[in-house]
């Protein structure tokens, strides 16, 4: 089904499917007995921590029913993961995003993804319905894990549906061949598997940069049809998916390898998640990795197997540098020509101009506008719409008294809510706009979040020059006391870009 569906895609190389994949390289490379520890949760969480691998952390393991009694429901924190310990393609598992506040029918109630409230009794009878092997494989009595969910990793956090994506590489022989981001999304309930609704990226092998999304097709009677996606599904503010890095690429590959090597698997599939305060962890390792990662790199797995079948790999390194070198690196060269943007970094050199000041008359008549300029550091900050000023920068470059004036109205400091801020916007707007003593340079008021208060604050048009192009536009007027740079350049701005999170600072 897979081979037939690939070949529809404009696939390159010869693709894996379901019969030959078990056939010709989970059996002859995956023993049983290194099969039994990966197919469970428990024992693989055991068997990383001896080659300190970092793992979610493990709150309780229940494994009858009169533990779920004994549960210290009390103590469960307001977000955690719930996985059948022998679960298969992400069946059984739910995250809990957060704690009601207050009880429902006389009980405790956590919250998951979409909003959906579940009591003490309905996450009772899911544990048991995991105990009694309804999403174990073989249908074979389980045992209940209850884990840390992680914090999402800041870059990856803005194109995630409330859930932790992850990252699963492939792994044969010392060498990742293939690697996917995969993204929860409000469908998915928070979790990334594909089968569930989850989106799926191609990463390239050498750079980390990610190239083309799928997305099941939930109207398809056919299980694994997929679509291609451009960029995110259900956020506020849907971003393209191709073409930025994953954070800790290198240290992933490395990751990747060690746990195939020690998990005693030939051929193995490594999911890792990257947590906010401590980089990649390793979410599990599968004997059986999906083949749907082929449609998401554009490139069937075979080709590349049968080419590491003839390799003698020496080390990890060696092994790195052999997926790089065969597999990977052409997306590095040819990203901007095949998305049209340009790679910049978060932190760039960035020229502002100043308001003219003075004008030069030239012969026939032509008058000439003398402008300065001002060279910073300014960030690219994707988790804004709007961009955002430094006070201090926009006195510096001719908007001291339109400061001044704005600070001499009558604005309260701060709003209890961001309803509150567009009433009071509604009312002086217009009247601020067209005082004369701002002379136009207030373009509008906006409302931000700012030092840990709703304020309303003046909006101004700047032009500036970065990479060589001069953009004019909105910027807010800031006083936040944590603005590390003086120009933080937001999403409204960063259309034509793509942005590269693993250079923080300017070349």
């Amino acid at each position: 089904m897979i081979a037939e569906i690939l070949q529809n895609k404009n696939i390159t190389g010869e693709i894996l499917g379901i019969n030959r994949r078990n056939q010709e390289y989970v059996r002859p490379y995956n023993p049983r007995w290194a099969k039994k520890i990966v197919d469970s949760k428990l024992l693989t969480k055991r068997l990383l921590s001896r080659i300190n691998i970092k793992t979610p952390e493990l709150f309780f393991v229940i494994r009858s029913k009169k533990q779920i009694n004994n549960l210290d429901w009390a103590n469960l924190p307001k977000s955690f993961v719930i996985k059948p310990n022998r679960g298969t393609g992400g069946n059984g598992i739910i995250v809990f995003y957060g704690k009601q506040k207050k009880l429902v029918n006389d009980q405790q109630a956590w919250i998951r993804p979409n909003g959906q409230i579940m009591t003490q009794r309905d996450i009772q009878l899911h544990i048991e319905n995991i105990l009694d092997g309804r999403f174990s494989m073989g249908e074979e009595k389980d045992i209940a894990i209850i884990e840390e969910r992680l914090k999402n990793d800041a870059t990856l956090k803005q194109y995630c549906y409330k859930g932790v994506p992850d990252v699963r590489v492939i792994v044969f022989k010392g060498v990742p061949i293939m690697a996917e981001l995969r993204i929860p999304t409000k469908e998915s309930n928070g979790t990334a598997n594909l089968h569930a609704g989850g989106i799926g990226v191609g990463i390239d092998l050498a750079s980390g940069l990610t190239t083309v999304a799928i997305h099941r097709n939930k109207k398809s009677l056919i299980d694994d049809i997929y679509d291609i996606v451009d960029s995110t599904l259900d956020l506020d503010i849907n971003l393209p998916l191709r073409g930025f890095k994953i954070p800790y690429w290198n240290e992933i590959l490395d990751i990747s390898i060690k746990c195939q090597k020690a998990s005693g698997l030939g051929f193995a599939g490594v999911d890792i998640a990257i947590d906010r305060d401590n980089g990649p962890m390793v979410f599990e390792l599968n004997a059986r990795p999906g083949l749907a990662i082929q449609i998401a790199n554009m490139c069937g797995l075979r080709d590349r197997l049968e080419l590491v079948k003839k390799i003698n790999i020496k080390n990890d390194k060696h092994g790195i540098r052999i997926a790089k070198d065969l597999f990977g690196g052409q997306v590095e060269e040819d990203i901007e020509q095949l998305s049209g943007k340009e790679i910049v970094n978060l932190v760039e050199k960035i020229i502002v101009y100043h308001k003219p000041t003075t004008k030069i008359k030239l012969k026939k008549n032509k008058i000439k506008i003398k402008q300065k300029t001002s060279t910073i550091k300014g960030l690219l900050d994707t988790g804004i719409t709007t961009s955002r000023i430094d006070d201090g920068l926009a006195a510096q470059i001719g908007f001291a008294e339109t400061i001044k004036n704005f600070n001499k109205l009558d604005i309260p400091r701060s709003f209890e809510n961001y309803a509150d801020a567009q009433e009071f916007i509604d009312k002086v707007e217009k009247v601020i706009i067209e005082k004369e003593n701002n002379k136009g340079e207030i373009v509008r008021l906006a409302k931000i979040f700012e030092d840990g208060k709703i304020r309303v604050k003046p909006v101004i048009e700047i032009d500036i020059k970065m990479r060589g192009l001069t953009m004019k536009f909105e910027t807010i007027i800031s006083t936040q006391k944590e603005m590390i740079f003086p120009l933080l350049i937001g999403r409204k701005e960063l259309k034509g870009f793509l942005i590269d999170p693993s250079k923080t600072f300017v070349r």
